[in-house]
């Protein structure tokens, strides 16, 4: 691509919980994000890289039992625009 170009950007929600008790949860746990990329491959986005980032929701009644903080994982794609 050359130094012109412009992109476009897709972020995609990764899995948010697997499970890992044996070497084939793990195994699964890769196959889910290669199908992710894949997948948006497919549609022409090429895969950037992975981020991390959290969201913070109140506990309990009115909230009043804190905040909990939940990470999340984000595949980052791009493609050219036009």
């Amino acid at each position: 691509m050359g130094e012109n170009t412009t992109y476009e950007y897709r972020c995609v929600n990764g899995p948010t919980v697997i499970a890992v008790k044996k070497l084939a949860d793990r195994e699964q746990a890769v196959t889910e994000f290669q199908n992710i990329i894949n997948r948006e491959a497919a549609e022409g986005w090429e895969y950037v890289g992975i981020d991390e980032f959290q969201t913070s929701e109140p506990v309990g009644c009115f909230g009043l039992g804190g905040q909990r903080a939940t990470a999340f994982k984000m595949l980052v794609f791009r493609r050219p625009k036009g």
